[in-house]
């Protein structure tokens, strides 16, 4: 059973910080270091000093990013900066952003308006064996113990874990309609891509104990924040240690979720392009006469004058292709031609990976890393994990530039991973590759903080 329960968050106070748009951040771990340094200057009481603070050469274990943003933290409460609400809410979320976002969407689309909902409370953890919280990504160790550094220095949780559920009875929609219609939101922001936030603060009792219900049955699937979720579970079974005996009340034995329903409309999943450098007696010519076994090859090509119009006439191509057949994009070093790359047959894949599961089968991202990485560019899971041989962008122009620039040596362009492919793996106790999903537009750090106060428990009614 899910127990997701309304919480005393902490906000920004409007009577301190004029625009609240220049306190927000987006999530820790999609901020570059130009990124960090563009934050620290727009506010000095942005939140990416809090969830990302930055090291100094000096580090020490009692001066450090941690200990700072620790230290950030409690003078920004003590000051007013941050202040924490009398009573529980449940906080909903509207984002509305730009179709444009979509590399392939059609002319005659572009710039619609989409808007995704949800929203934040706290939700009782769950062990994945229990079958209430299903995970989709393999974690790492590092991010992990960054992580729970910050956490056990800070006792808050400063960005929420995006996760889904399935609504397909549209049992929440009227309470959505509810809430966004019966006042002015208590935040409204928008980002330097220009989604726009709109944040209301519920704590009429009626509608928590509906949400509360209707939740209770649900099963959590984590869309963004497995490291953070596990990081939670390693917290809680530190302060159980620390703090005996317990009870499952504790502030510790919850952490802070976004919840969106996998039928919303504005529910959307980018696809992570992959560039691959430093191939020694790589040969282009002979790498598509070996891709011809697995695939059909159909060439885009291109010149100086008019690759932006060819490249985006190959994206939608690529995308319309995504629910007919299983197809790949690609581009070579030295050569003015993008491709995509078709799948012959499916017993390719059974044949170079026997007994992959039917759920991780159907990934276009496996397409990839199966029948490209291992079997033609000897690039397997150890060379991924290591960080090897494999760039990840978000853009399409990106990805094509690093190869014009001879940053890369090839670019492969993928279609977006479907919800419901993120469920079925999840059912299946499966695990995608690292980036196979980019759910947009990420939840911006900023909007409520969790604390985690060792003398407090959770009110559970």
């Amino acid at each position: 059973m899910a127990l997701i329960v309304p919480f005393r968050g902490i906000s920004y106070n409007p009577r301190k910080i004029g625009d609240l748009s220049a306190v927000v951040a987006p999530p820790y771990d999609v901020i570059s270091p130009e990124g960090q340094d563009a934050l620290y200057r727009r506010h000095p009481q942005n939140v990416v000093r809090l969830i990302l603070n930055k090291e100094t050469p000096q580090d020490n274990p009692q001066d450090n990013r941690y200990t700072r943003s620790a230290a950030l933290y409690r003078a920004w409460l003590k000051e007013g900066i941050l202040v924490r609400t009398p009573a529980p809410h449940f906080y909903f979320l509207r984002e509305e952003f730009s179709s444009s976002i979509f590399p392939s969407v059609s002319a005659d689309l572009t710039g619609q308006k989409m808007v995704r909902q949800g929203f934040i409370g706290l939700m009782r953890l769950e062990e994945y064996a229990a079958g209430v919280v299903l995970p989709h990504e393999k974690t790492q160790a590092k991010p992990k113990a960054d992580r729970l550094a910050l956490m056990e220095a800070c006792r808050a949780n400063f960005s929420q874990i995006f996760s889904l559920y399935s609504d397909d009875k549209g049992d929440l929609r009227p309470i959505y309609k509810e809430v966004l219609s019966s006042s002015p939101p208590a935040m409204d922001v928008d980002d330097e891509e220009g989604v726009r936030r709109q944040l209301w603060m519920v704590r009429d009792g009626q509608i928590l104990r509906r949400v509360r219900e209707i939740m209770e049955s649900k099963k959590i699937f984590i869309a963004d924040g497995h490291h953070r979720y596990e990081t939670a579970l390693a917290y809680r079974e530190k302060q159980r240690q620390q703090f005996p005996p317990h009870t499952g009340k504790e502030t510790y034995s919850f952490t802070m979720m976004y919840l969106a329903a996998m039928e919303d409309e504005g529910l959307s999943i980018l696809p992570t392009h992959r560039v691959v450098y430093g191939l020694e007696g790589f040969q282009a010519s002979t790498f598509l006469e070996q891709l011809r076994s697995d695939f059909s090859l159909e060439a885009f090509d291109f010149d100086s004058q008019n690759q932006k119009a060819i490249r985006q006439k190959f994206l939608r191509e690529l995308a319309s292709r995504a629910d007919r057949g299983r197809s790949l994009g690609m581009l070579l070093e030295k050569q003015k031609k993008y491709y995509i790359l078709s799948l012959k047959d499916e017993r390719s894949l059974e044949e170079a990976q026997p007994g992959i599961s039917p759920s991780l089968k159907a990934l276009d991202v496996n397409l990839l890393h199966i029948l490209v990485f291992q079997k033609r560019l000897k690039i397997g899971p150890p060379e991924l994990a290591a960080g090897r041989n494999v760039l990840y962008f978000k853009e399409p122009e990106e990805a094509a530039s690093a190869v014009r620039s001879g940053k890369g040596q090839m670019a492969f362009f993928l279609n977006p991973t479907k919800v419901y492919q993120v469920r079925d793996v999840s059912l299946a106790a499966e695990t995608m590759p690292s980036k196979s999903t980019f759910f947009y537009p990420k939840l911006l750090s900023g909007l409520v903080i969790n604390p985690l106060e060792p003398d407090e428990e959770i009110v559970v009614e």
